[in-house]
């Protein structure tokens, strides 16, 4: 008997906490998504720098992107030729489409990337 008073008393007040901590959230302003994809035109056919430069300093594209896109909202990068590029894994995994290509070349160098625990691997993706 008292589970079961217990049981009720603790689903009200979490439909209670749920519907005041609503009230509250109602008055915030929404920020609208922008999609980028649409203002920036992704050529697949070539990479943002030579191979070369990518296989010696991809991590350091990735941070820079990563901190200019989420820290300050740059989420377009121009390339030395002009060519414009959103930035996003989506736009490396555009060319390299291969679903291990990224862990083949860091099991080959024998490193361990953070970028999966916030981001959805392509092993994981159907």
């Amino acid at each position: 008997m008292k589970s079961s008073k217990l049981f009720w008393t603790i689903t009200v007040l979490s439909f209670v906490l749920f519907g005041v901590f609503n009230l509250f959230r109602q008055g915030e302003a929404e920020t609208p998504r922008r999609s980028f994809s649409a203002l920036v035109a992704i050529d697949s056919t070539k990479c943002i720098a030579p191979a070369d430069s990518m296989r010696a300093n991809h991590m350091q594209v990735l941070y820079k992107w990563r901190n200019s896109s989420v820290r300050t909202g740059h989420r377009v990068h121009v390339a030395a030729n002009g060519s414009r590029f959103e930035k996003s894994l989506n736009t490396c995994l555009g060319c390299h489409d291969n679903k291990l290509f990224c862990f083949n070349c860091h099991m080959y160098a024998n490193v361990k990337p953070k970028c999966w625990n916030c981001h959805l691997s392509p092993k994981e993706t159907p």
